[in-house]
């Protein structure tokens, strides 16, 4: 087993306290004005090369700071260095921080109806996901997060794609090689309730805690997308990777309202278009980075025993799965997550036919 490496830890100190100390001393500033700052957090690593969240994080600053002649100033906190998913959630709501590249653990304690997205099985491929996310039921989602929240959504940006499985016990073909295992989770009831269904252990921890976890055995396994997984260096303490692909991890590019109406219609605009294209370009990383063979999914082969499931034994997945899913929404969302769920259901269904996929 390899053995993960770590900065001097008076190195990590002083690169932490240089980033608190330039968050907790620069001025918030209400209005968009010469040398205005917009504080930009994210949970992963800022290298634009790795990691999706990075992409959409440079290529944001980029615009913004280049559309408004440099009178906006973008600083980055990556790494989660302001804290966890929900403590940034926290900092974004009370304005203490301007944006926030949301992940699903971020959205779900703000957001409860993001669990309707996480029914398993339901986006076939990277291409309906987009169609809908930028079409009419991404647009009302952004909506229904701005009335739920008071949080304005810039639009869906990724977050890497599909979730797969890794584990550290056992090769994972079907459902019953699950039965017994935990599993690290977000604090996701959706997703909690995706692994007990097929008889699994769900234990919710912070990304902070993962790797030490599964180093130390306190879970088996966990699952990410391939660009997470790569991050965490989840293979140095993982053995099996399974292609699972059961979820699509919806991120969404979020900023403090109050904030973006004090700017003026100009800057708001930059900021919109920025935004747009930072999203396009987190998906290309996504795309590029699970094919790089230095980093993404050919890496993985070379450190783990990857397995891709047949059709029928995904079939299997999604049957012991998609019903308690259903269950759930309609049990814990109410009315409400269900018509939004059936919403999901029918604009991937219509995203399908517009695309020329026949089934």
């Amino acid at each position: 087993m390899k053995t993960r490496k770590f900065l001097a830890a008076p190195l990590c100190l002083c690169l932490a306290l240089t980033m608190l100390m330039t968050f907790f001393l620069t001025p918030l500033t209400g209005t968009a004005h010469a040398k205005s700052v917009i504080k930009l957090a994210f949970v992963s690593s800022e290298d634009p090369y790795l990691s999706v969240d990075g992409a959409t994080a440079a290529v944001f600053k980029n615009l913004v700071e280049a559309g408004t002649n440099r009178e906006i100033e973008v600083r980055l906190f990556p790494a989660a260095v302001l804290g966890q998913e929900r403590e940034m959630m926290e900092m974004l709501k009370g304005g203490l921080i301007h944006v926030n590249l949301a992940t699903a653990g971020s959205m779900g304690s703000f957001f409860p109806l993001y669990g309707a997205f996480d029914i398993p099985y339901l986006v076939p491929n990277h291409s309906v996901a987009y169609d809908v996310w930028d079409g009419a039921f991404g647009q009302k989602v952004d909506k229904l997060i701005l009335e739920k929240t008071g949080l304005r959504s810039l639009g869906f940006y990724g977050q890497d794609g599909f979730y797969h499985i890794t584990n550290n016990t056992r090769p994972i073909k079907s459902v019953a090689d699950m039965k017994g295992l935990k599993f690290r989770t977000m604090t996701l009831p959706s997703h909690i309730k995706f692994f007990e269904s097929m008889g699994a252990s769900a234990i919710p921890m912070s990304w902070a805690e993962l790797y030490t976890s599964l180093q130390t055995g306190v879970i088996d396994g966990q699952h990410n997308p391939i660009g997470y997984t790569v991050q965490g260096k989840f293979q140095e303490v993982q053995k099996y990777m399974t292609l699972t692909s059961h979820m699509y991890a919806v991120g969404f590019l979020l900023v403090n309202d109050d904030w973006f109406q004090s700017l003026s219609p100009e800057h708001q605009n930059v900021v919109v278009d920025a935004a747009r294209v930072a999203r396009v370009a987190g998906r290309g990383i996504t795309s590029i980075v699970s094919a790089d063979k230095s980093k993404g999914l050919p890496f993985l082969g070379e450190q783990m025993e990857i397995y891709s499931p047949t059709p029928k034994e995904i079939e299997g997945f999604a049957n012991a799965t998609i019903p308690s899913m259903k269950k759930y929404v309609k049990e814990s969302l109410g009315k409400e997550g269900e018509d939004l769920l059936n919403d999901y259901i029918q604009a991937v269904e219509d995203s399908k036919k517009k695309l020329g996929y026949t089934k």
